[in-house]
């Protein structure tokens, strides 16, 4: 007997059983709703700041916060006790591993740290975060998780609007020291910039919701957002949200066509490089304009601060979140060369920073972790029927990846665009998982007996 393989159909749908609205997964979806405003409210909303207080903040900042590791970890148990209690199997398995062995290769490198226990707890804070978030989508599944996310924003928004007549704190004060943030909107944020990603981020998010619902207050959110991020006089994020919500649209009308997606995906790919290889060209040109710090914060001063560290250790890096404001000994104040960068916290390029605290192959894991494999997903796994999931959660990650060409936010502690991001991440990932697969069955066929006469 001959045997054929053929097409037998697609795959059904995951659907929700009639328990997902039981007590246990609305307690831990509003369990993740909570964790999210703790986190974009933070402990000290419309506090007042120097910048040499947000500096210290973030040298501070590493791990040892009682009230923050207690409520990281509450949240944590919470969730996992709701895992232990359910009834109805998970909406979600952690298939992430390449994110899990990025995870572990950061543990690694904590131990040749100029201080090891500093990097630990800021590794462990990210263990927690990751876990929050991937625990929180195996029990409420894609759908809940990122209408938790729309929820936190829309509510956030609304308190930023509400705070700018309420409270001189909402605005960025005459007192600052860098003049360039006088009169920014911050809202509860301690940062025009954080304010504006945030914003821009709402404003993708609800925007596409208003194209897909048609339900007006989405379109009102959606502007309110817009205006809000144009007063924070954030330059990239105005750029990035515009650009991403035009973007977001092209790839809804392509969710019907894997090629031309392909093509969509390899321009966005075109334009990271292209935005390097601009640097690379003109490199005399771009210090001179921007090595300044008061124009365009001195990014390309920065960046020269982990660039030549690199070049004297190309290998191992300095360790997971030692290389910047981690005391005395940090790294950093060996090749700083300009006096304004003792006051930096970051390198303001998400790919340098975890490629001068993990190495190249932190660099390689952190690629193929958040750029190939979403990219992959992405490419392979819309549909119309799971468009309102997949088309906002490639925007914020086209946001976030380009963002970080200029900031960083890659596992950048428990900051709000890197939270948001994960759960981007998240979402896109059980999607594609959950997406209806060809399903192949063998056929036998009758083989005919040749009678020679």
């Amino acid at each position: 007997m001959a045997t054929s393989w053929h097409r037998g159909g697609l795959a059904a749908p995951v659907k929700e059983s009639d328990s997902s609205s039981s007590k246990l997964v609305w307690v831990a979806q509003v369990f993740y709703f909570v964790f999210l405003m703790m986190v974009f409210i933070g402990q000290q909303p419309f506090a007042s700041r120097t910048q040499e207080e947000l500096v210290a903040m973030a040298e501070a900042n590493d791990g040892s916060d009682l009230f923050k590791q207690a409520l990281f970890i509450g949240f944590a148990l919470l969730l996992t006790a709701v895992q232990v209690m359910r009834k109805e199997p998970l909406k979600y398995r952690f298939t992430f591993w390449p994110l899990a062995i990025m995870l572990v290769w950061f543990f690694i490198t904590c131990t040749w740290g100029v201080a090891p226990f500093v990097s630990f707890k800021r590794a462990m804070q990210q263990l927690i975060v990751i876990y929050i978030t991937f625990c929180a989508l195996s029990l409420i599944g894609p759908e809940r998780l990122f209408n938790a996310l729309r929820a936190a924003l829309i509510v956030s928004l609304v308190i930023c609007w509400a705070s700018l007549p309420l409270t001189p704190a909402a605005v960025h004060p005459p007192t600052e020291s860098d003049k360039a943030l006088i009169g920014a909107w911050r809202g509860f944020f301690f940062h025009k910039n954080i304010a504006g990603a945030v914003m821009a981020l709402c404003f993708i998010v609800c925007g596409n919701s208003w194209i897909d619902r048609r339900k007006w207050y989405y379109a009102l959110f959606a502007l309110m957002a817009f205006v809000f991020v144009i007063g924070t006089k954030s330059k990239t994020s105005l750029a990035l949200c515009v650009g991403m919500l035009a973007i977001s649209n092209i790839y809804r009308a392509l969710s019907d066509n894997t090629q031309k997606r392909a093509i969509l995906l390899l321009m966005l790919g075109f334009g990271m490089v292209g935005f390097l290889g601009l640097y690379i060209a003109y490199q005399p040109t771009i210090e001179r304009l921007f090595a300044d710090p008061t124009s365009f914060t001195g990014r390309v001063s920065i960046w020269q601060v982990p660039l030549d560290y690199l070049a004297d250790h190309p290998y191992l890096g300095a360790g997971f979140g030692g290389f910047w404001q981690v005391g005395a000994n940090s790294p950093a104040f060996d090749y700083l060369n300009q006096q304004f960068q003792m006051l930096t916290a970051h390198s303001h390029d998400g790919y340098l920073e975890i490629w001068v605290t993990t190495g190249p192959l932190g660099l390689v894991l952190l690629l193929l972790s958040f750029l190939v494999l979403p990219a992959y997903w992405f490419l392979t796994g819309s549909t119309k029927e799971n468009q309102t999931l997949m088309v906002p959660a490639f925007a914020i990650w086209v946001f976030v990846m380009y963002q970080n060409l200029l900031e960083t936010s890659f596992f950048d502690k428990d900051r709000q665009v890197w939270v948001i991001f994960l759960a981007a991440v998240a979402t896109a990932h059980a999607t594609f998982k959950a997406k209806p697969r060809p399903i192949w069955s063998r056929r036998h066929l009758k083989q005919a007996e040749t009678v020679n006469g």
